[in-house]
């Protein structure tokens, strides 16, 4: 998960309809309403000639392909997703997380090739509640939100969504290039490394990307710094929290009553932890922490885009900052390993808390 929007800002992943798993339900569903989304595509170039656009419509999808120019530039592969755009699909994409109450313990869906992911994806409110309910009745923190973008990792062109086209240059560079890190390194049954890095990519390459569009004294990229700075005292707020909470639910002397007040406790804590920062726009994430409420689930997805902060550092660091030889590095490191992080953390003499 990047600085901006965050609760906006995840990618999505659809599992294919043949990636058996969920059940025919589940498969069915997706099947149907996979084809009805791959069905609303057209070509970027033909909606641009043909089709009545807004000014913002016509620079965002025009700015898309210069972005994907940019990112196969820096070393992310080439691929056909974001050539198209179902500019009348209207549907909103949900995305659906539950992690046990009392542990850091997400729920998991195993599919071939993908892997194990913490998450699934629906194009409907109806499925998307039916699994919402059926995870809180075994008792699970269940976490649903819509998703602004999503990515089948190259089995599908993946087409631009029309709220992609609402976005600002800054968010939608960062997932474009997210979606573009995804297609160049994916390592299978390992979420939490595989959106890490993408996240990493995509925010480096939108920074690089800003300094080569707009100058390294802009206002553009000094707004973007700014916000970096406020997401990452917001990001080390959260990981503190969830330090706070895993200290809870691992002590033997407390309740499960006890844990459970202790848990209501420090998520409602979460806005006065904003405040009490030295952020320069708090309000934006007081907003998020109080806009829906947190739990397990919601602090598991943040988790899963956001690990090992300092080991991907070191890595890019290692790297000179270039993306191209980070990347290269990172897939060295990760070619066959079971664990990714242990992996990487061995390639670059970070030690693994």
């Amino acid at each position: 998960m990047t600085r901006q929007e965050f609760t906006r800002r995840f990618l999505c992943i659809l599992l294919l309809p043949w990636l058996a798993g969920c059940g025919i339900p589940y498969v069915a569903g997706s099947a149907y309403h996979q084809a009805e989304l791959m069905l609303a595509r057209r070509p970027v170039e033909r909606v641009l000639a043909r089709e009545p656009l807004s000014v913002g419509q016509e620079q965002r999808l025009r700015l898309i392909g210069e972005l994907k120019r940019y990112g196969r530039e820096i070393g992310l592969s080439a691929t056909d997703n974001y050539d198209t755009v179902s500019l009348h699909w209207s549907r909103t994409i949900w995305n659906v997380s539950a992690c046990a109450p009392l542990a850091f313990e997400p729920e998991t869906w195993r599919f071939p090739i993908v892997g194990t992911v913490p998450y699934l994806g629906y194009f409907t409110d109806a499925d998307a509640t039916r699994m919402v309910d059926r995870l809180k009745a075994r008792g699970l923190d269940v976490h649903r939100r819509t998703a602004g973008a999503y990515s089948t990792l190259g089995w599908f062109r993946d087409p631009v969504l029309p709220s992609m086209l609402l976005w600002s240059e800054a968010e939608l560079a960062e997932t474009v290039f997210h979606e573009l890190a995804h297609a160049t390194l994916w390592v299978p049954g390992s979420v939490a490394f595989n959106e890490s890095f993408a996240s990493v990519v995509g925010e480096e390459a939108a920074r690089d990307w800003l300094a080569d569009r707009y100058g390294s004294e802009s206002p553009e990229l000094a707004a973007f710094e700014r916000d970096d700075r406020d997401w990452r005292r917001f990001e080390a707020i959260l990981h503190g929290m969830y330090k706070d909470l895993d200290t809870i639910y691992q002590d033997p002397a407390r309740s499960d009553a006890e844990k459970l007040e202790e848990k209501a406790r420090i998520y409602a804590g979460l806005a006065d932890r904003v405040r009490a920062s030295d952020m320069e726009d708090p309000q934006r994430y007081v907003r998020a922490a109080t806009r829906s409420p947190w739990n397990n689930a919601r602090l598991m997805q943040f988790k899963a885009y956001n690990t090992s902060d300092e080991l991907f550092a070191r890595a890019l660091a290692n790297a000179g900052g270039d993306l191209r030889v980070f990347i290269d590095e990172v897939r060295t490191a990760t070619r066959g390993s079971r664990d990714p992080f242990v992996a990487l953390a061995a390639h670059t003499g970070v030690k693994i808390p």
